[in-house]
C-alpha cells in the first residue's frame, strides 16, 4: 500500500500542476476529501484518489488529451474502445495496474486518478431521482460486463443474470449510453451531481458547498477540496464521518490489485501478455 500511495501522490502532483497551468478547477471527492479532512492525507486503508471537476472544466481536460505532461495520459471511452468507465482516468502510462475485481481481458492501464464530471442537476427532486435510477441501471449492466466472473462463487440466479447481461449488452455501447444519460437534460439548479460516484443521490450537493476550491493538507502537499467540507462530508457519510468505519466497511471501497508493476508501461504489459 505504501508504494501505491507514493505513486498516487506523484500522479496527483502532476495533475494538480497541470490544472493550475491550464486554469482548470478540481475538487477532491469522497474518501479522498474525507482523508484530507480526517487524516490530512490518505485514509490509511484507501487505495485510490477521486477527483471531481465541474462539467466545463472536465470537458476542457478531455479536449487537452494531446497536451498531457510527458508520461501521463487521459483515458476515456470517447477516444478508445475497451474503456469500461463513463468517467476519465488520468494515468501514469509507465506503470501497470490491474484491479482484482476487473477481468484482465476487460481493462489494463496504469496507476490512475479517477476524474468525475460534476453536472448541474435537474431542478426537481423527482427528476433527480429518475435520472439517478437510470444511471444506476446502466452502471449495474456495465459492472456485470467487466467484473472478473471467476473471482468468487455466485448463486445460480446471480450467475444467470451476469450471463444474460453478457449476451444482451456490449461494453462500449453501454458506456456510451451511460455517458449520454448523464449529460442529457441537465437543468439549471444550484446543485452539482456526481452521478458516477458511489453514493448516488447523496452526491447531489449544493454548488455553494463546493464553492471556491479550498486548499487542504494532503500528506505533505496542499490540494483542493470543497469550500464547506463539513457539509460535503455530512451529505455523503452522515454526521459521524469523523468516526472510522468497521473492518467490514473498510473492505467495501477498496480497489485491490490483481497485478501491479510500477516500472512496466501498461502498453508493454499488454503486448507481452498476448
Amino acid at each position: 500500500m505504501e508504494q501505491l500511495h507514493e505513486k498516487l501522490l506523484e500522479v496527483m502532483d502532476v495533475f494538480h500542476a497541470f490544472c493550475k497551468e491550464q486554469g482548470l478547477t478540481y475538487y477532491m471527492l469522497g474518501g479522498t476529501m474525507l482523508g484530507a479532512y480526517r487524516h490530512r492525507g490518505f485514509i490509511p486503508w484507501d487505495d485510490d484518489i477521486d477527483i471531481g471537476m465541474p462539467r466545463v472544466d472536465y470537458e476542457k481536460l478531455l479536449a487537452l488529451r494531446n497536451s498531457m505532461p510527458s508520461g501521463y495520459g487521459i483515458r476515456h471511452h470517447r477516444f478508445e474502445s475497451g474503456i469500461p468507465y463513463a468517467f476519465a482516468h488520468f494515468e501514469d502510462v509507465n506503470t501497470t495496474y490491474i484491479e482484482q475485481r476487473r477481468s484482465k481481458d476487460t481493462y489494463v492501464g496504469g496507476v490512475y486518478l479517477e476524474i468525475f464530471p460534476l453536472d448541474t442537476a435537474p431542478a426537481g427532486r423527482l427528476a433527480r431521482l429518475v435520472k439517478s435510477y437510470q444511471v444506476r441501471f446502466y452502471k449495474r449492466i456495465l459492472y456485470g460486463l467487466i467484473l472478473d466472473y471467476n473471482q468468487k462463487k455466485r448463486t445460480f440466479p446471480k450467475s444467470l443474470i451476469i450471463k444474460t447481461i453478457r449476451l444482451l449488452f456490449d461494453m462500449d455501447k453501454t458506456t456510451k449510453r451511460l455517458d449520454h444519460c448523464i449529460r442529457k437534460e441537465n437543468g439549471n439548479s444550484g446543485i452539482y451531481s456526481n452521478l458516477l460516484g458511489h453514493w448516488g443521490i447523496k452526491e447531489d450537493i449544493s454548488k455553494e458547498v463546493f464553492g471556491e476550491p479550498r486548499k487542504f493538507q494532503f500528506e505533505n502537499r496542499m490540494l483542493y477540496g470543497a469550500a464547506e467540507p463539513e457539509q460535503y462530508l455530512t451529505s455523503l457519510y452522515g454526521k459521524d464521518y469523523m468516526i472510522p468505519p468497521t473492518e467490514e466497511e473498510k473492505e467495501l471501497g477498496k480497489h485491490p490489485a490483481a497485478y501491479m508493476d510500477l516500472e512496466l508501461p501498461y502498453r508493454l504489459y499488454k503486448k507481452e501478455s498476448r
